[in-house]
């Protein structure tokens, strides 16, 4: 496994190198840390001037990256230095083609929001290819809890080889959630029909128990594909909107860690991970992997 992990010295960062820390697998995996200046501004005049400006920059880009060396240290990673002078973002997205996983705190230091994503993590989400893992502050000494939503889609199917190849696993907590979209049906016997077409409540009735058995199906199909690696997980249905419903339960099971897959499929029963992917990362309490489906 290569990883890419980034900083820009803020809090957010240091939160997100811990996450991967503890989080990312040990077994036969190369580490690079990479930290992007932003483009110089120097005086257009004045050698004086523009070396001194030269020094700072110099100077902040060791702080930064050494600080980045040792959180890592302390998590057990020795990791590579890398620097580079441009747009983070468009950097970073360039950089992300040789990885097979890229972390990134969720704001950055110029961000004064408490909430969502800064603007870099935002573009690095929806554009770098392969794994973006939108890093939060780590699980503590406790086993850690991750959350896999599921829904037969590649994305699912990607999101699940990903959490098996790049995550340690040995001692987590694994939560396999399935969502029925069931706002759509009837919900009592006396509402009135729209139409001849319409379902009534028995016909509903068996739609949500057809649909429950696929989701029992889709469970137990995902479980084999990580029963391999971790022999106890935990499989759940819950009913509403998919994004709604996943959010809450990350929030509630108290997880450190969300494994999404980013469809490119255009059908509307396997796009659903895909629609709510970026609501996850914008909005989930804990640290986000999003698996995007190669093209």
């Amino acid at each position: 496994m290569r990883a890419l992990l980034t900083t820009d010295g803020s809090k957010e960062a240091t939160a997100a190198l811990r996450a991967a820390g503890r989080l990312l697998a040990s077994e036969d995996r190369h580490i690079d840390v990479l930290y992007v200046a932003p483009e110089p501004h120097a005086p257009k005049s004045g050698k004086i001037a523009k070396r001194a400006y030269q020094h700072r920059a110099a100077a902040e880009t060791r702080r930064i990256l050494e600080e980045a060396q040792r959180t890592l240290k302390e998590e057990g990673i020795d990791a590579l230095t890398l620097a580079e002078t441009g747009s983070p973002a468009a950097v970073i997205i360039d950089q992300a083609e040789d990885y097979d996983v890229t972390v990134i705190g969720a704001k950055g230091s110029n961000v004064r929001s408490d909430v969502g994503l800064g603007p870099v993590a935002s573009r690095v989400v929806e554009h770098a290819n392969g794994c973006v893992l939108v890093g939060r502050e780590p699980p503590g000494d406790r086993q850690a809890r991750i959350l896999v939503p599921v829904d037969g889609s590649a994305g699912s199917q990607h999101a699940l080889d990903a959490l098996s190849s790049f995550f340690n696993l040995e001692s987590a907590d694994i939560t396999l959630l399935h969502v029925l979209e069931t706002l759509w049906l009837p919900s009592h016997p006396e509402e009135e029909s729209l139409g001849e077409s319409d379902l009534d409540y028995q016909q509903a009735s068996q739609v949500v128990a057809e649909l429950r058995r696929e989701a029992e199906q889709l469970l137990a199909e995902a479980r084999s594909r990580v029963l391999e690696h971790h022999p106890a997980v935990t499989t759940s249905i819950r009913e509403g909107l998919p994004g709604n419903e996943i959010l809450s339960e990350a929030d509630q099971g108290d997880y450190d860690l969300v494994v999404v897959g980013a469809n490119a499929a255009s059908d509307m029963k396997h796009s659903v991970l895909g629609s709510v992917s970026s609501k996850i990362a914008w909005n989930a309490p804990c640290s986000v992997l999003i698996v995007r489906v190669p093209e």
